[in-house]
């Protein structure tokens, strides 16, 4: 909301977003009309208020102007649960939401796509957000580990709807993820083969408290896997996600990555990077590509996984690619959305 006032303001490009247009569409073209949670503290705020209310960690960077809309109750389902239970307290009328009120509302609203931003772990809620997108006829953009893309009969509907399907789970746009998968190519573009590595993420917003809980965090860990693999990497093994919460740190996220490789005449090569990032605004540079992708999709009548996107946008794709060719196909979809 903050990257697309900003630009809406000044009418200049910023620093990480990456086109000035996808088909047409800048960033500052995007109208926020709607938008649900289950927090009572969050539920009735406008919501330029409501997206930097406690307990959410993110930064202002820039005033906002109110929106005219207020936040309005969502399904509860398992949105809330581990440590985020007393942290964040349900609304009551959350409980009694349901998927067609969620419906409902995008086509009264007009809406032409819905971004999931909910906990880890929260797969009942998760799905229900997408039932109630498809329902409406609106693109879906998962930005959560739970399955969508990879839930068979959930995408299916997306594909016999004709509703174009962006997932699953966001990556930053230069985050942990992007940085190990580059590494490995790098080395592997060398002749290097990867013998051993590693991936811890710590940090303080309400995201890594909620990935402190093992049980919420599985989905993370197994997205993560994913990237990996499909960078071309045996990842089964290999620790890679979440490793705690601290206050302390707030928006900001710690990565270190270690990745040894077996180099000419049984030398070995080791890699030791740390990086530290402000997480919201870091998953709002993808965000802003996924958003005009979905709704270029949809003005293409594109049903179902945009797969030649999301290999670059998302973790965990229906289709997985190493970075550069995740890149290209990116670029691709782009060019050819534009051209037209």
């Amino acid at each position: 909301m903050q990257t697309a006032e900003l630009v809406r303001r000044d009418g200049t490009a910023l620093d990480g977003v990456m086109y000035e247009l996808i088909g047409g569409y800048r960033v500052g073209d995007t109208r926020f009309v709607a938008a649900f949670d289950v927090d009572t503290g969050k539920i009735g705020l406008d919501l330029a208020k409501a997206v930097v209310t406690p307990p959410v960690a993110a930064v202002p960077h820039t005033d906002v102007d109110p929106t005219g809309v207020l936040v309005e109750p969502g399904p509860l389902l398992d949105g809330i649960g581990g440590n985020l239970v007393g942290v964040v307290e349900p609304h009551p009328a959350s409980r009694e939401t349901t998927v067609d009120d969620v419906a409902e509302r995008l086509t009264a609203v007009g809406a032409d796509v819905l971004v999931c931003l909910l906990p880890t772990g929260a797969t009942e809620a998760v799905q229900a957000y997408a039932r109630a997108a498809v329902r409406a006829g609106v693109a879906f953009i998962n930005a959560t580990p739970e399955p969508v893309v990879h839930e068979p009969s959930l995408a299916a509907e997306f594909t016999d709807r004709g509703v174009p399907l962006l997932g699953d789970d966001l990556r930053s746009h230069l985050g942990a993820t992007t940085l190990h998968t580059a590494l490995i190519e790098l080395l592997q573009s060398r002749g290097l083969p990867v013998v051993n590595t590693y991936q811890l993420n710590v940090g303080g917003n309400t995201d890594f408290l909620n990935l402190a809980d093992p049980a919420r965090a599985a989905g993370k860990m197994r997205t993560k896997r994913s990237a990996l693999h499909a960078a071309g990497i045996d990842a089964s093994t290999v620790s890679a996600g979440p490793n705690g919460f601290v206050r302390y740190l707030g928006d900001e996220k710690v990565c270190m990555i270690r990745v040894e490789a077996s180099s000419i005449l049984n030398s070995s090569l080791t890699l030791d990077i740390r990086m530290q990032v402000e997480d919201s605004p870091n998953a709002t540079g993808t965000l802003v590509n996924a958003v005009r992708v979905a709704k270029t999709a949809a003005e293409h009548d594109r049903a179902g996984s945009v797969d030649e996107a999301c290999a670059f946008l998302f973790k965990n794709p229906r289709v997985g690619a190493p970075e550069s060719v995740g890149l290209r196909q990116f670029r691709a979809y782009v060019d050819s959305v534009t051209r037209d």
